[in-house]
Formats: structure tokens, sequence, C-alpha cells
């Protein structure tokens, strides 16, 4: 021994839990080398399993559509009955100095026919572009001529052989009704077959000059997919179910990069595939390259804390082999459950975070707990019993609340929650297992040697340090202004709360996305024809008898009447800039003859073959803004009014946005509830106290205020970025859980030392000097390893990150160390309140 320390407090009778616990552990100090033995076959079973986790996680992302609302409803009837417009959508941005040039034709054209390999396997529903309009509109123009020659030859009863239907070609040039350009392709359509008829006018399209081009083609369609200035097109491609869940966004990206190539395009050429599909997996992507440094600098941090927390490399390395060898085992039980449930990067991420926080704030728990009976003068193996009784009490009830916390998760409405909720609840058991069974081994088999290459590792870290002595000030300046420090705490909270209370958040994938190439592509789809061009807002219909005519596929007089009505009253709305459907597919109302006359796929966009309607309000403000949400619920005040036209219902994106939001914030107290509830019992049971459990969970919301109110501080006012609106509810569900464990190591040793016969202040003040060090190493550790993720490229990881890291620094120092003693101090005798349990409460009732 290389200190000499006061004895500890004299054993009072465990309870039930210290009873087990001892038990456990006399059977794991009993069999040290079967443990790791047994741990060793686990791992290597596993580890197969977990290499193979990322082939069930989804790319996609979970959806924020939410269950039984309107907008899921208009979600289900667009993916049923317009799935060329639903989410698996996605679109090509091409930025060039000329898009109606030569070798713009070339590159669509060569898009279209990779796209086209994809079409024949099913993967891929369909595509169009400019060139295919220009081509399609061909295709119906040689179509005609053919037809007319054939009329015409009919007519005057001649030959019909194939030299004469050239004549006849030439005829109709020579008067000009048929374009000089056209000659050639003319001649070749009145003699081929119908099936020809496509190639002769994909060949056309691709070198005639689209700035004079001789077919006629609508103007507002090519409005649609080519800028006005010449700059810019668009290329839509929908995927098909067969596609899968994840469509092969990464695909479409090789093909337009293989057709820049082919097509000899410029440096001043630039194509993006997005949408929201790609910009969900980009995030998710982005998210999943950033791991490898957040986790690098995590487990850096943490074996910095360890060594300084240890003062020797053995133990340290130990517990963070420790860990890793847990999360491989978390990682392969997460692959079984990938088969069950939508898992994210994001579920691993948090998962790995949160065991590398938890997993060491046991580890050092216990081993801080097995140093101090080896100084009060136990052996070895009776030490490593006694710290595993004592400390796996604490880690227990930690756990506990942790796993509470995540599963709260569960219950949540909105897709993307349950997610991450996974990872904690399989990661905390089994980390949590590991340092109940994998310390008390390697401390029995090793003894004291655990602690090697150190200097004076085994010494009384906790009273003769300048860290204890800090903390026995700052517990003494607990005692003395008491009052004084619960009052300036309170009133430090008053305008973080109104800062949090009042800070404009969002969920707008672009804005809350990294730099991507689907961003990109975003941007400057936006800058040309609006952001709504790829996050619209939809009204879609189930129509009433007699609006549609299900044998012709079109709207009848009486629907047709119904619909103009409608679109008409919902352009007038303010805040709508333009309404598109069948009766107006351009933004404006076409005659009756005009809409009869659309083409079938054109059609097909606003009026489905089952009949179903589609009707496209483009917004005049940006989708996830305030004036956004106002225009649509005005939407929705119009289409509940149209009872003639049908079941209609209001989705899109701002439309998704709101009643995520509202779900959030249901969900949100919902699992706060629970989880307050839960920890409350949980707590009363084990504490016997009815105002510590109180206490802790205010405590837990006040550290949450100070972390969000800071954080939308550094974020949205000095770094001027969106603040992702599932910050409060992410940052309080997770601390929840996490943020106990530091109440618990604190309360736990303060109930022992009364229980062992102190009275209550000089209880509080041992316990904070007892448990201060291993609280602020903790702190640190789980602030350095959940705060790494604001090292992501991702704003809502790095808000994660910051707000995490911050909420748990402030809990595991200010908070624990000041805050949580004064009330302690204040409140005396009524910390251990508990009118029903009189005879727990005379146990630890403090003289």
């Amino acid at each position: 021994m290389t200190a000499t320390v006061t004895p500890a407090a004299p054993e009072t009778t465990p309870g039930a839990m210290r009873n087990r616990l001892l038990r456990l552990a006399r059977v794991l100090t009993a069999r040290p080398k079967t443990v790791l033995i047994a741990w060793a076959v686990l791992i290597a079973v596993c580890f197969p399993f977990a290499s193979q986790l990322n082939d069930v996680l989804t790319k996609q992302g979970a959806s924020k559509v939410v269950p039984g609302t309107s907008s899921a409803r208009a979600d289900q009837l667009v993916e049923r009955s317009f799935p060329d417009r639903s989410q698996r959508e996605s679109i090509v941005a091409i930025g060039a100095p000329d898009v109606r040039g030569a070798q713009l034709r070339a590159l669509l054209a060569g898009l279209d026919g990779r796209i086209a390999e994809k079409v024949r396997t099913g993967e891929v529903r369909q595509s169009s572009s400019a060139y295919t309009l220009y081509r399609d509109s061909t295709t119906a123009y040689l179509r005609q001529l053919r037809t007319q020659v054939d009329q015409q030859l009919a007519a005057a009863r001649a030959d019909t052989s194939p030299e004469a239907r050239r004549q006849a070609v030439d005829a109709l040039v020579s008067v000009g009704q048929v374009p000089a350009a056209l000659v050639g392709p003319a001649r070749q359509a009145v003699t081929a077959d119908d099936s020809a008829l496509p190639g002769l006018a994909a060949g056309f399209a691709a070198t005639a000059d689209w700035h004079a081009f001789p077919v006629p083609v609508p103007a507002d369609a090519v409005d649609r997919l080519l800028a006005k200035d010449g700059t810019a097109a668009l290329v839509s491609v929908s995927f098909a179910k067969q596609a899968g869940h994840d469509p092969d966004v990464d695909w479409l990206r090789a093909a337009v990069a293989d057709a820049l190539r082919t097509a000899g395009a410029g440096p001043d050429v630039n194509a993006h595939v997005t949408g929201e599909l790609a910009l969900i997996k980009d995030t998710y992507k982005k998210a999943e390259d950033d791991n490898a440094l957040m986790e690098t600098v995590a487990y850096a941090i943490i074996f910095v804390v360890l060594l300084l927390f240890f003062r020797a490399v053995v133990p340290a390395v130990l517990t963070v082999a420790a860990i890793g060898l847990a999360t491989t085992v978390s990682q392969a039980a997460l692959f079984a459950l990938g088969h069950q449930v939508t898992l994210t990067q994001f579920t691993i991420t948090i998962m790995n975070f949160v065991m590398l926080g938890a997993g060491v704030d046991y580890s050092m728990l216990l081993s801080s707990r097995y140093r101090q009976e080896r100084l009060a003068g136990r052996p070895p193996k009776e030490a490593a019993v006694h710290a595993t009784a004592h400390a796996g009490e604490s880690m227990l009830l930690a756990a506990a609340a942790v796993v509470l916390a995540f599963g709260a998760t569960l219950l949540s409405p909105v897709d993307w929650i349950p997610p991450l909720g996974y990872g904690g609840l399989i990661g905390i058991p089994i980390v949590l297992l590991a340092a109940l069974t994998l310390t008390p081994a390697l401390l029995t088999l090793l003894g004291d040697r655990f602690f090697a290459l150190g200097l004076r590792p085994l010494s009384d870290l906790e009273h003769g340090s300048a860290l204890g002595r800090h903390l026995a000030r700052a517990a003494d300046l607990a005692r003395r202004r008491k009052v004084a420090i619960v009052l300036v705490f309170a009133a430090v909270t008053v305008p973080f709360a109104v800062v949090t209370a009042q800070h404009r958040s969002t969920a707008d994938p672009v804005a809350l996305s990294p730099a991507t190439d689907s961003r990109t592509g975003f941007e400057l789809v936006a800058r040309t024809w609006g952001d709504a061009t790829v996050l619209p807002t939809l009204v879609v219909a189930r129509p009433a008898p007699g609006v549609v005519d299900p044998a012709e596929h079109r709207l009848t007089d009486t629907g047709r009447t119904a619909v103009t009505a409608l679109t008409d009253r919902l352009a007038a709305v303010p805040g709508v800039a333009r309404v598109s459907a069948v009766t107006r597919p351009f933004g404006t109302p076409l005659a009756a003859d005009q809409v009869d006359a659309l083409g079938a796929e054109l059609r097909r966009d606003y009026l489905a073959d089952d009949g179903a309607l589609r009707i496209v309000v483009e917004l005049a403000d940006p989708p996830y803004s305030g004036a956004a949400a106002r225009a649509v619920d005005r939407v929705q005040d119009v289409t509940a009014a149209a009872k003639d036209v049908g079941t209609l219902e209001v989705g899109g994106a701002t439309q998704v946005d709101r009643q995520y939001g509202n779900a959030l914030d249901s969900s949100f107290w919902q699992m706060i509830g629970l989880v307050s509830v839960g920890v409350f019992v949980m707590l009363v049971i084990a504490l016997r106290s009815l105002l510590i459990p109180v206490r802790l969970i205010l405590t837990i919301m006040m550290s949450n205020v100070w972390a969000i109110g800071i954080t939308v501080l550094i974020f949205h006012f000095w770094l001027d970025k969106a603040i992702i609106d599932d910050l409060p509810i992410f940052l309080t569900v997770l601390m929840m859980g996490l943020g106990m464990d530091y109440e618990i190591f604190l309360v736990t040793r303060v109930r022992d030392l009364v229980r062992g016969g102190a009275d209550q202040e000089s209880a509080t003040i041992g316990a904070v000097v007892d448990t201060g060090r291993v609280i602020n190493a903790a702190g640190l550790v789980m602030a350095g390893s959940l705060g790494t993720m604001a090292l992501s490229s991702t704003v809502m990881l790095q808000e994660y990150g910051a707000g995490l890291g911050l909420a748990v620094l402030l809990d595991a120092t200010l908070i624990r160390m000041l805050f949580v003693p004064a009330t302690l101090l204040l409140f005396r005798r009524f910390n251990w309140w508990l009118p029903t349990l009189r005879r727990a409460r005379a146990e630890v009732s403090p003289r």
C-alpha cells in the first residue's frame, strides 16, 4: 500500500440487490478464467454477424411521414396511383452554358439509353427529360406523317411501294408541309414498321438543333425541363418497387458520370443527382463516412482521460478493449434485430458512443471502488467481490434508467425515433454485462497488477490529489452558500429557457444536410425552378362518382367543371404561386379539347389510370417556412369544401413537416412523462426517497435547458445554421437516462455513509469527495465520446454532439458538484422522506 486512509464505514446489512450482486461476484471471482473464455467464445461467434451489420441498415433513412395523418394517406395514394411521382423519384440536375447545344443533347440521349437498361430490368419505371420530350414529339409527328401519306395514297389509289411513299414525302416537303430538316427521318418513317419510329425519332432528337426544332413541342412542357435562360436541365428518374427499399442512387450517379465522359462534356458542365431520396441517402452516407474520424477521436479522448484517472496504462487499455469487444457483441445483436425492424446508420452511431460513455463510466466506478477496498485493507479477491457488489448496485440503477429512456422511444409515432432507441436498448445491457463480469474477472486474475505501468495508482487519489482538495472546497462552498447557489442556478436557467422556447427549428433536409452532390443539385434546381420542384405540396383525391370516366381515363364534363373550380380556388390562395392539374398541367387553365388532347404520359402525371387525381400546389415561400405552413392551412380549408371532387388529402413536404412537428411535440411529452414516472418509481424503491428522484429529474431538465440554450446560441446566432427540430426530444430522452449515472453514483454514496452512521452534512461532503473524481472523469469521457459527433459534417450530428456534450459536462461538474450538494444540505432529513415506508426511512434518516 502506498497511502494510509481512514477505514471504511462499517457495513450495514445489505439489501436484496446487493446480496444478489455479492453472490454473483463470488461466482465470477471463483471462476475468472471461465468468464474470459465465455466472452472469447461469444465474441468469436458474434464477429461474423457484426461485420455484416451494414447489410441490414436502410440507406434511405426512416420516414418522417406520421402514420394516420393526411400526409400519410396522401403519400400512400401517390405511391399506389402515381409511383413515378412518389418519394422514389430522383432528379438529375444539369448545369451548362447551353443545355440545348449538341454536347448536352448527346449527354441526355446517352443518359436516357443507360436508364432504359434499368427500365427493361424493371428497376426503373420511367425517365423523362427534354430529350425524351423532343423524341416523343418527333415520334408522334412521324407517326402522324405516315398516316397522312397512307391516306393520300389510298385516296388517289396510287402505288404504295416504298419509293412511292418516299416521293409522297418529297412532295409534302416541296410545298412546305414537312420541314426540310426532317426529310431523311420522314422518308425512312413512311417505309418503316411502327416499332422503328421511336429509334428514328431518337436519332433526330439527339442531332437536330433544339434552338429551332422543326417539330412542334409544348413550350410549357419544355420550360419544366429546360431553364428559360438555357443554363440548366432536369432529368426525372422514377425507381420501381422492384428496386427495393433503398433504390440504387449510386448507380444513377455512375450512369450520369459515364454519360458525361461519353458526350465529351467539358469542365463547365456539371450534373448532380438530387431529390428527397438522394438527400437523405447522402446525409446517411456522410454520417457513415464520418464515423471513423469520430470514433478515433472519441477513443483518443477516452484513453487520455482513463490514463489521467487511473494514472496507469494497463487499466486504460483493458477498459477500452472490453468496451470494444462488447460493441462487437452489440453489433451482432443489432444485425439479428435488423431483419425485423428498420435500423439506420444513426442507430449505430448513437449506440457506439453511448456504449463508449456508459461503459467507461461503469468500469471506472467499479475499478475505483476496488482501489478503495484495497486501500481499506481487503485482499484482492475480496476487494473485487465487494467492489462489484457496491458499484454494481449503482451501475444497475444507472443502466436501468438508460434502458427505460431508450425504451420510451419505441412508443413514438415518428419513424426515425425508434431506430435510435434500438441502439441504446441493445448496447447498454451488453456493456453493463461486460463491466459486471469482465472487470471482476480481470481484477481477480490480475489483482493489483490490473493497475500496472502507472504512477502510484493505488494511492488515495480521491482525498490526496489536487482534484480531491478542489472537490472538498466545492462541497464546503455548497454547505456554506446553499441557498445562494440554488437561487443562482435557478436565475441562470431563466434566460436559457427563454432561448430554448423561442428558437426556430426545422426538419428541412436541405438546410440540415452536409455539402453533398444532392444538396448542390437541389440548390441548382431551387435557383432555377424554385424549391417546390423538388419539395411541392400535393393534393391527391379519390374522385367522387361521376368525376372520372373509367373507360376513357378522362374527366367527365361534371368532373372537369369541379376540378377546374377547385384548382382556380387553390391558385387564388395567398401564398400559392402556381397550381398544376389535369385541367392545367402547365399552371394555366386549358380548354376542354386541349385537356382531351393531352398525351397519355402527361395526363398520367395528374389523372391516374385508376381514376386518382393529383394536384401540385407550388408555394411562394420555402417549404419549411412559417409562411408556407400558413399557406397549407389555407389550402386545407379550400380542399375541405371541395366535396364534389372527392376525398381530398393534402400531403407533400410542408404538410409532412407540420404533422411531423405535431407528432414530435406530442410524443416528446409522452416519452418524457413515461421516462420520468418510470425513473421516479425505480429510484423511490431503490433509494427510499420521494424528494431525491424529483430533484434528480428537475436537475436533468435544467442541464438540458442550459445545453439546448448554448447550442442554439452557437449554431443559430453564431454559425447561422438551422436548428434541427428534434434536438430537444433527443437530448432530453438520452439525458434522462445518461444523466442518472452521476446522481446515482453520488446519492447512493451519501446513503451508504448515512447508513454507516454519518450525519447528513458530513455524508454529503464526504460523498462529493469520494465520488467526485469518478463523476468528473466519467463526465469528461461521456461528454468527449458524445461530443465528438460535433466533428461530423452532418448538421444534425453536430448539434446532437454539441448538445449532449454540453449537457453531460454541465451535469457532471457544476450541477452534481455544487447544485446537488446544496439541495441535499438544504433539505437535510427531507431528502429521505418516504411516509409509507417508515422502516426504510428510519434506516437512512440522518441524525
